[in-house]
């Protein structure tokens, strides 16, 4: 089973969304877009290597 969602696109989306609002309904927005971007680095695959390869 497929995942269509795009949580960067989904957080920038929300965050436009609470540019136009105000009051609760754009900290509700927020709140949203703060959640998708959370889901987004959940998501992120894991960078190759790390400190060691930095050096």
């Amino acid at each position: 089973m497929g995942n269509d969602y795009q949580p960067e696109s989904e957080a920038i989306a929300a965050m436009k969304l609470a540019m136009a609002a105000d009051g609760l309904e754009r900290q509700r927005l927020i709140s949203l877009a703060m959640a998708w971007q959370e889901l987004a680095r959940m998501r992120a695959p894991p960078t190759s290597g790390g400190a060691d390869e930095a050096a």
